[in-house]
């Protein structure tokens, strides 16, 4: 037994991540969201939505319109997780100056009829040039 390789980190119930993998899976357990979107410190806009999309991609933007979060780790710099004194998981994803403060809310639906969010990597992002390139040719014809 190797006693001598690296271990990876194991968090249990509070922790830090950084890695983008990592972040979408803490992040994959939530559905609905109570969110605070704060810059510099400052509250600039709260609500509720569902996770709809959740990716890592360093060309997309997390978007939260029409209460549905499309959220990309690739935007921020590192997730905080713990559960908060009312027993309610709470998200903390750090960008540049901003945070996305995100509290996991109870589910509506029954077990078992839960839709979970479509997880997209950065490979598995379509190459929109040459989509636009198929559809150019098309128009030739």
């Amino acid at each position: 037994m190797d006693s001598h390789r690296q271990l990876a980190p194991c968090l249990v119930g509070r922790g830090t991540v950084s890695n983008f993998r990592d972040m979408l899976r803490a992040l994959e357990t939530l559905e609905n969201i109570t969110y605070r979107f704060i810059v510099d410190g400052d509250l600039v806009e709260e609500g509720d939505a569902q996770l709809v999309k959740l990716m890592a991609d360093p060309e997309s933007a997390t978007l939260i319109v029409n209460g549905c979060l499309f959220l990309n780790v690739a935007s921020f710099r590192f997730l905080d997780f713990e559960r908060d004194p009312s027993d309610m998981w709470r998200f903390i994803l750090h960008g540049d100056g901003t945070r996305v403060e995100l509290i996991a809310l109870e589910s509506s639906e029954p077990d078992g009829d839960t839709v979970r969010p479509h997880l997209l990597l950065e490979e598995d992002v379509p190459d929109f040039e040459t989509m636009l390139l198929f559809d150019d040719d098309e128009d030739d014809e």
